[in-house]
């Protein structure tokens, strides 16, 4: 499907107060499956090869809008709301001379798809078509209060009909507007100037379709058979309706690529998140943010991963994993809580009730149940027994614990940063270790201290059996 590079202007029409969904925060900036809204409008119009993405925006939300939508973006403000057609109005302002077709997009239809949008914009091209809009069929019971497409002779179309000049029928098909339009740049600008405002003061895009008729150009509607991409949002309702339907696409994408969702209507997936071949999502589990789960990894039931990498084979029960890295054949037991910057090496062990911050566990480490290990590297084999807690915090700064390859931290240990135990080193029970351990030392006691010869057999036998037990 063709279209002229560097031909295309987008525009995308995110002005709007959205003042029935009683929120302090931009419309545009609701998310939908933890992506804003006008991100997606502004993702759809790139496909078009647009030389240029422009994006109307109220004053006091330019900041945040800009930040959405990214640097390759100009956002421009529309000081007064005075309706699409102004917004068009002052965004038109913007748009290189040299560009041939202006594509407008509404920032409230975030279902709408790149292809979509890419076959209309060469419809458009292909037909020499002056405007051009984007329609869906729907059954006039479930239709929003939105637009809707007039034909005339021989079915050609002539105009949309908004809500405000007739009432939305009650029964049968009708043909919706969809908020989504191509349009010869050159025209815009003369016909922009000879749009008169409504009744309310505000100038409406959609009158630009009449003047068309007028001046005897050609329109075209690209009907979509998608109903979800006619969605818009105008109300917290909307806002439901519009997440459930692309939770439903996000869903039905990861298992025909390959991953097994066991109750897919309790599965919850950001737009952002990647999903590897058989992956298997279990019940009530939610993955958001920059997520990336890879081959054969397994999570849930009742598990919450954000922004974190899952390793190929790795498991994670119920638990909570935010913005770290688990490598391949990493287990993450029941109601532990991997905290923002961990790295989960090859085959790391977490049990249940373990919660790790910004630490790294090497490969084949086992941190069993009911730990705390904050700022902290566990070497390689190491063995963490229940109960230990790395005291990080003295009330004012964070400190690092260090353990060695292959050291034994007893049951119930207090390591006090910062500290560290060496490789093979042995803490024995209840050791409270605020000095450093040496590799290969041994030591029990509060505080801390060596152990003697002839006890360490006896210890190092109970300490197994307790932390394995």
């Amino acid at each position: 499907m063709h279209i002229e590079m560097g031909a295309w202007t987008a525009i995308v029409l995110a002005a709007g107060r959205g003042a029935r969904m009683r929120s302090s925060r931009p419309k545009v900036l609701h998310t939908v499956a933890g992506v804003p809204m006008v991100c997606y409008a502004a993702d759809a119009a790139r496909v078009a090869d647009a030389n240029e993405v422009i994006v109307v925006t109220r004053p006091k939300d330019r900041s945040e809008v800009s930040l959405a939508v990214g640097e390759d973006a100009d956002v421009v403000e529309q000081p007064d709301p005075l309706g699409t057609g102004h917004a068009l109005t002052t965004a038109l302002i913007a748009v290189s001379p040299a560009s041939q077709h202006v594509l407008v997009i509404n920032g409230d239809v975030p279902l709408v798809r790149r292809e979509t949008v890419q076959a209309l914009a060469a419809l458009h091209e292909r037909r020499k078509a002056t405007a051009t809009l984007l329609c869906c069929t729907m059954d006039a019971e479930s239709v929003q209060q939105v637009g809707r497409l007039q034909r005339g002779a021989r079915g050609k179309p002539i105009g949309v009909l908004e809500v405000v000049d007739a009432p939305m029928p009650r029964k049968g098909e009708v043909e919706v507007n969809v908020g989504v339009y191509a349009f010869d740049a050159r025209w815009l600008r003369r016909a922009l100037c000879e749009v008169k405002p409504r009744s309310n003061g505000e100038y409406y895009l959609t009158d630009l379709f009449p003047r068309a008729v007028a001046d005897g150009k050609r329109i075209e509607a690209f009907v979509t058979q998608d109903g979800d991409e006619a969605l818009s949002v105008n109300t917290r309702q909307d806002l439901a309706r519009v997440e459930a339907a692309a939770q439903d696409r996000l869903r039905d994408a990861a298992m025909t690529n390959g991953a097994t969702l066991v109750d897919p209507a309790t599965v919850y997936l950001d737009a952002t998140v990647q999903l590897g071949p058989d992956v298997t999502v279990h019940p009530n589990t939610t993955i958001r943010g920059n997520s990336k789960v890879e081959r054969g990894a397994s999570l849930g039931p009742n598990a919450q991963l954000l922004d974190s990498d899952v390793g190929p084979e790795a498991r994670v029960g119920s638990a909570v994993v935010e913005d770290s890295v688990l490598g391949p054949l990493v287990h993450v037991g029941p109601f532990s809580h991997i905290r923002s910057g961990c790295v989960l090496e090859e085959s790391a062990y977490v049990g249940s009730h373990v919660e790790i911050k910004a630490s790294r566990i090497c490969s084949g480490a086992h941190v069993g149940h009911f730990s705390y290990i904050g700022d902290a590297v566990v070497g390689a084999g190491a063995n963490i027994g229940a109960g230990t807690v790395t005291c990080n915090f003295d009330g004012e700064s964070k400190h690092e614990t260090h353990i060695g390859e292959g050291a034994f931290i007893g049951s119930d240990s207090l390591l006090i940063a910062p500290v560290k135990v060496g490789a093979g080193a042995l803490t024995g029970a209840g050791a409270v270790v605020n000095r450093d351990v040496p590799p290969g030392g041994k030591v029990v006691g509060v505080p801390a201290r060596p152990l003697g010869t002839k006890n360490r057999r006896a210890l190092v036998q109970k300490e197994e059996g307790v932390s394995l037990g």
